[in-house]
């Protein structure tokens, strides 16, 4: 990809200078609303969502809050999972609540039982499938239907599975979401976001949205997402089969209560995931047993190569701490006991066991004398 750099776009005549707004959508008229470099990396991204279009922004948070914005006006409801990610649901509640949005949370095990929240005032329907931290997979297409009867849109963010595991337009999504920082950029080092649509008359209204909010993206960040995207089947690949075998390996570890992967055939989820998705990413969710909260900062100070960071997709491991019990009124399966989210990198295998091993034995092992001298 050539990286050409722009904000003046040079026009020939005052004739075509007059005319540049009608370039917006496919031309070029002043670099923040496009470049060659940007529209050829939207292409692909269309190609591979199986889109008509496709719009990147500067990040996975602004293509969120571009969609938003873009479908709702004052006087409109949306609905979001309550595993929605966590910011948006900031900007959604604090952001465009006072500008007269109204939104509300659901249980993303609904499915089509969400028909009953819905009214002739909603106009956006979020999903997100497998949802973050907790990773409840949701019947994206029986959401659809139940949203499309009543006139509403529906915006996934795929960033879990991104195109290559599921593709939410074939399911009837009108918008489909992903934040490029993180599969698709795959090194921990880019921040960018995507939103492909099928409909002509909605990228425009995305577009121009994105004008008005004055996003645009830096050529060599798209260079570095095409490059990314170059191996991203090959990273995800590896990642998803050193996931499996980690998963494997937890299952049976003492100072595990349970694990939220919607490939485990346990999971609630696991036969609408194994319907619709066609494999598994290597980010996943880990509760430990309640007894080890208070040793939890021990554990991952003890950690080498899983680092604490939050983010997935990338080549390093990573351990994200955060309690999804905070502001959930739907987690009455959930285990007591710290949550964690890995992301599972590139690092060797029997390495990023060990390292687990490592971390977790000395301070289970203190839990465990503690508890007997508390019985006696």
């Amino acid at each position: 990809m050539p990286v050409e750099r722009a904000s003046t776009i040079v026009f020939d005549d005052l004739d075509a200078f007059e005319k540049r707004a009608e370039r917006v959508y496919d031309g070029f008229s002043y670099g923040l609303y496009g470049t060659p470099t940007s529209r050829l990396l939207e292409d692909h991204i269309a190609q591979l969502e199986g889109a008509a279009r496709a719009l990147v922004v500067p990040s996975g948070m602004a293509a969120m809050t571009l969609a938003t914005m873009a479908v709702c006006r004052s006087g409109d409801r949306i609905l979001m999972p309550e595993t929605l990610y966590g910011p948006a649901r900031d900007m959604i509640t604090r952001f465009l609540g006072p500008l007269g949005i109204a939104a509300q949370a659901y249980d993303p095990r609904l499915d089509a039982g969400i028909a009953e929240l819905l009214d002739d005032r909603t106009r956006l329907v979020w999903v997100e499938s497998p949802g973050s931290g907790t990773f409840e997979v949701q019947d994206v297409p029986a959401i659809v239907a139940a949203a499309h009867a009543v006139g509403a849109l529906v915006a996934a963010d795929n960033t879990w599975a991104s195109h290559l595991l599921f593709k939410p337009l074939a399911h009837g999504v009108d918008i489909a979401m992903q934040a490029l920082s993180k599969h698709a950029g795959g090194h921990g080092d880019l921040l960018m976001g995507s939103l492909a649509v099928r409909d002509e008359a909605l990228f425009r209204r995305l577009k121009d949205t994105a004008r008005f909010l004055g996003y645009g993206v830096s050529p060599e960040d798209c260079a570095l997402c095409e490059r990314g995207l170059m191996t991203m089947p090959v990273r995800m690949r590896h990642a998803a089969a050193s996931a499996a075998k980690i998963v494997s390996w937890l299952s049976q570890r003492p100072e595990v209560a349970r694990i939220l992967h919607p490939a485990m055939p346990d999971h609630p989820g696991h036969a609408v995931w194994k319907r619709d998705f066609s494999g598994a990413a290597a980010v996943f969710s880990v509760v430990l047993r309640a007894e080890l909260a208070p040793f939890q900062a021990e554990i991952l100070r003890r950690m080498r190569l899983f680092k604490l960071g939050a983010s997935w997709g990338g080549v390093h491991s990573l351990v994200a701490v955060n309690d999804p019990r905070k502001g959930r009124t739907s987690l009455d399966w959930l285990p007591s006991g710290p949550v964690w989210r890995l992301s599972i990198g590139l690092e060797a295998l029997d390495d990023l066991i060990t390292d687990l091993e490592q971390a977790l034995v000395a301070p289970a092992a203190a839990s465990a004398t503690a508890g007997r001298k508390a019985a006696e």
